[in-house]
């Protein structure tokens, strides 16, 4: 609960902002100020993933920094190519000084209408087969080349199907979520 309440702190919006796009701070901020105030809550053994996307759906693009999460997969409708965002990022607590700022950098990426991106936990990769064998993101990004074109919710469905039906049946070792966002073209605001 302690840290449901600084994660909340840390998104607000700062309603002193006088630009829309200054009023939430950037992802390498984030990161640092969710590390910085973890170290006071986290245990010393224990350190936590995750990934910060600023969507700005005017400009049709967005920033994003990683601390150690399971890297995005993207579907590049230009290029028409499958390709994971190979990003560094130390996960949060691990490093609890200042010097944790040079382990994660804002990253930007222009969007096309079409592109897809596939945000998930390791729960999904790691899901096992009944011989032990690990579902793995080459798997993953082999089923999004199959299922690019449908619908966000469509890709979404047929990814867990296809998760499922690899486990057999076999019991979770983690969580399993998995977040689908197909991009439309930028909304200028007018």
């Amino acid at each position: 609960a302690q840290m449901k309440g600084i994660f909340h702190a840390l998104m607000q919006a700062n309603p002193l902002a006088k630009k829309e796009r200054d009023r939430y701070p950037d992802p390498h901020r984030f990161m640092v100020q969710a590390n910085e105030a973890l170290t006071h809550c986290l245990e010393r053994s224990s350190f936590i993933t995750a990934a910060f996307y600023l969507i700005d759906y005017q400009a049709g693009g967005f920033s994003f920094a990683r601390a150690g999460h399971c890297h995005t997969l993207y579907y590049h409708s230009i290029k028409e190519e499958v390709s994971y965002f190979r990003t560094e990022g130390l996960g949060l607590g691990i490093i609890r000084d200042a010097g944790y700022e040079k382990h994660v950098k804002n990253q930007f990426w222009d969007y096309n209408p079409g592109d897809v991106m596939v945000i998930y936990t390791d729960g999904i990769v790691e899901a096992r087969d009944g011989e032990g064998n690990e579902y793995g993101e080459e798997r993953l990004r082999l089923m999004l080349e199959t299922c690019f074109y449908q619908s966000a919710e469509g890709i979404n469905e047929h990814l867990r199907h296809d998760v499922q039906e690899f486990s057999q049946g076999q019991p979770l070792h983690d969580d399993q979520t998995l977040l689908v966002i197909k991009f439309k073209a930028a909304q200028p605001h007018t």
